[in-house]
């Protein structure tokens, strides 16, 4: 029988919306770093980023992603080594030692871990499905997260924290968690919550103090009211490209990144900024749960879970937090905030999903 190449099933609608969202996000990095001449470098940079993400998902998705799930365990002791090597040697930026600094480019190996968790925790879960309604497996299963997400708490990083933790949430609740080892885990939960609040880094407790009670301390509600002004000033239409005031004056602080969502919206507004970018995101993440229902494969299925929740998660706390609905825990949004580490690694989790997609067809295997 003639060979068919597994590339005919390439998703190309999921690779031309991550292409379109990024472009949105590289013009909008362009406006929010205009005179700002440390950062005038960023748009031209983040073309560069996106150029290696690109190698990076064509060059995954060209992996079968079971040569991945078969070195689960490996990818895993990468992940916790690396995580040590950066708290030990790390450079610091704004009292996190998150980043290695390679000279040209910082990587933060908690980015890559969000991506390469989704594959060996999927893989970890596949294998022990059977043991899903033993409790002593549930907090295996949470051992097996808890270690990579206790080196990150530690750096400080507290959204990061949080999306670990969603993402071993939602993957084993897929593979079949009981309802009453959910019920025991979220009352310790609770309980580890409130004894962690003052183990919390000085500015991670003001960021929530600040989301609680923001005439408590006004210099850190400061630019969430700004992020306030400018989304509700952008109206329907934006007020222009380029021409946003709170942006452009330097009203709103870390606009390229954290509060991009903000920038967009007011230049851009609700039609042409909020709707394009939630709507290419929605169309992302469907194609990609398109990927997990057509995956013959448990492994495979919660691949493409972790990563559609990652990008859930992020944006969800991203816009949350620039609506003051949710605390500000320094989680960009995917595919438009500026960074390398994070657009390289959500390019990296668009080639795993491509590779589930291109070998769910049993007669295409091996």
């Amino acid at each position: 029988m003639k060979s068919t190449s597994v590339w005919r099933h390439f998703d190309l609608w999921l690779t031309a919306a991550v292409f379109l969202l990024t472009a949105y996000g590289i013009l909008v990095i362009r406006s929010s770093v205009t005179g700002a001449p440390a950062f005038e470098d960023f748009p031209q940079r983040q073309v560069v980023f996106a150029f290696i993400g690109i190698i990076v998902m064509l060059t995954i998705a060209a992996i079968d992603y079971r040569i991945l799930t078969s070195s689960h365990w490996y990818i895993y002791i990468f992940i916790v080594v690396s995580l040590i090597f950066v708290y030990l040697v790390g450079v610091i930026n704004n009292d996190s030692r998150r980043w290695f600094d390679l000279g040209i480019v910082q990587l933060q190996p908690s980015e890559f871990g969000r991506i390469f968790l989704a594959v060996t925790f999927a893989q970890f879960l596949a294998s022990r499905k059977h043991l899903m309604s033993r409790f002593s497996n549930t907090l295996l299963s949470l051992l097996y997260v808890g270690i990579p997400v206790a080196l990150i708490f530690i750096q400080p990083d507290l959204g990061m924290t949080i999306l670990f933790f969603v993402v071993w949430f939602v993957l084993i609740w897929l593979a079949g968690l009981p309802l009453s080892h959910f019920a025991v885990l979220a009352t310790v939960a609770i309980v580890l919550i409130i004894a962690l609040f003052p183990a919390l880094a000085d500015y991670q407790r003001d960021r929530i103090i600040a989301f609680l009670n923001p005439e408590a301390l006004p210099e850190q509600s400061f630019n969430i009211e700004q992020a306030l002004i400018s989304i509700g000033s952008g109206g329907w239409f934006g007020k222009g490209y380029l021409q946003g005031t709170q942006s452009q004056l330097g009203f709103l602080r870390v606009q390229h990144t954290d509060f991009i969502f903000s920038v967009l919206t007011e230049e851009l507004g609700l039609i042409f900024g909020s709707v394009v970018v939630l709507g290419l995101m929605a169309f992302i993440l469907l194609r990609i749960l398109r990927v997990a229902k057509l995956s013959p494969d448990p492994a495979g299925q919660y691949i493409a879970a972790g990563v559609a929740t990652v990008l859930f998660f992020q944006t969800v706390v991203s816009v949350g937090m620039n609506l003051r609905v949710l605390p500000v825990t320094g989680l960009t949004l995917p595919f438009v905030s500026y960074g390398g580490s994070s657009l390289i690694t959500l390019y990296m989790g668009i080639g795993v999903v491509q590779s589930v997609l291109m070998r769910h067809r049993k007669q295409e295997f091996g």
